[in-house]
């Protein structure tokens, strides 16, 4: 079903867009070479390919809540998109909000989605609605993807997809909750998911790596977490989404550490049995928090975390595709052309420079990757797990699709049982 002019909000914000730089272009004035053609080893899950510019995280995506064939639907069109790219190699740079361009085909699935949803809450058919408006967060999500600071047209679905995400949770057995922690001037903006506002409950803390959104989160949440009564709030990380404010700097985790102190006022929230999971760099938060936070504390799950050798190894660093290049220099307000550059910048990121990874926590760290990622190489997983009491490591050797997913949150859930419900 085509939307109506009158609700079609994707085209009245876009519109106003005339001309703007395309996504490839906003941190990275190097011209394309061929380095990315080697890299296709390094991406265990088939994201990578020498002719799209994103890395295509088709499993994520799928977990997250989109149709696999809508997906394959929607990159069919940006693949035979007729206008002119940043860089002819790469299909996914057609330039302006016009059809084959990626934030414009994401964007329009996204936007029937949610008329369709709005439509169906007007009727009052509100498990319809739901599915409609959730369908929507997930497509303008992919939209805006990797989420790139200054990126006017992916600013607009980032809009749209919390908007979307508002609505929705509007309709959840417990409506979505809002917290806006006043940090430095400005406030952190957090969604807080409850299973329960009849008593505090236990909490998790859920951040992604530096091209996820806050709004990612919401399957995890419900398959995982709510079942159990435990809640969770999802953060954007420093110079994402709601944090793009705030530049990542050696302390990672001053965004997440001053929520971890404003939770002690949130009536809903048991501040005595709180964990934090990190997915990529965001693991990278969670491990610094069980170091300078363990009273605060009860358990930390680090998956794919990168926390030392991408950081501090010359050849690791170098394995960056140029996606994950432009998303590292964006959040430093860098050129990710001046590599060598970013390279020097990048190794305060590392634990072990920091002095601690090498010293021991109280809180137990559950640290999961898989042999083949440089990100988060096996060596680095057990020493995360190691640095704590009672902490566990969980390598996985075969190929991260679905199953994989499935398991490492098996593993996390279970874990949070153990820490935070008994």
């Amino acid at each position: 079903m085509e939307p109506n002019n009158d609700t079609n909000l994707t085209e009245k914000l876009f519109t106003r867009i005339k001309k703007v730089l395309e996504t490839s272009e906003i941190s990275n004035s190097s011209p394309v070479d061929e380095q990315d053609s080697n890299l296709a080893e390094s991406f265990i899950d088939g994201a990578l390919s020498p002719h799209w510019y994103r890395l295509l995280r088709r499993p994520a995506w799928a977990w997250q809540g989109a149709d696999p064939v809508e997906v394959e639907q929607t990159l069919a069109r940006i693949a035979m998109g007729q206008g002119e790219r940043s860089h002819e190699r790469f299909l996914d740079t057609i330039k302006g909000y016009v059809p084959g361009n990626w934030i414009y085909e994401w964007s329009q699935l996204g936007g029937r989605y949610f008329n369709t949803g709005r439509e169906l809450a007007a009727q009052g058919e509100t498990a319809g609605a739901l599915k409609n408006l959730l369908k929507s967060v997930r497509y303008y999500s992919i939209a805006s993807y990797p989420h790139l600071k200054h990126d006017e047209l992916a600013d607009q679905a980032q809009l749209l997809g919390n908007m979307a995400y508002r609505e929705a949770g509007r309709l959840f057995k417990v409506p979505l909750k809002e917290l806006q922690v006043p940090f430095r001037g400005k406030t952190i903006q957090g969604y807080l998911h409850l299973p329960t506002t009849e008593r505090p409950v236990p909490l998790v803390i859920v951040s992604g790596g530096i091209d996820a959104l806050q709004i990612d989160f919401l399957n995890f949440y419900i398959k995982y977490l709510e079942p159990h009564g435990i809640g969770m709030l999802s953060l954007d990380m420093p110079g994402t989404g709601y944090a793009e404010h705030w530049p990542l700097v050696q302390d990672t985790s001053r965004l997440h550490q001053a929520v971890l102190h404003y939770l002690a006022e949130v009536a809903w929230v048991d501040h005595q049995r709180i964990a934090m999971v990190g997915f990529r760099l965001a693991g990278n938060v969670a491990a610094r928090l069980a170091f300078i936070e363990p009273f605060k504390l009860r358990t930390v799950v680090c998956i794919g975390a990168g926390v030392n050798q991408v950081f501090t190894n010359q050849e690791m660093f170098a394995r960056c595709p140029r996606m994950m290049r432009d998303g590292l220099a964006n959040r430093l307000g860098a050129d990710a052309a001046q590599w060598d550059l970013l390279r020097t910048k990048c190794q305060v990121f590392s634990l072990k420079t920091q002095g601690l990874l090498g010293s021991r926590t109280s809180v137990p760290i559950l640290s999961i990757g898989h042999k083949k990622d440089f990100i988060c190489p096996e060596q680095d997983v057990r020493a995360l797990a190691s640095a704590s009491r009672n902490g566990k490591a969980v390598v996985f050797d075969k190929q991260p699709l679905l199953e994989v997913y499935d398991e490492a949150m098996k593993e996390t859930v279970d874990w949070l049982k153990k820490h935070l419900c008994t």
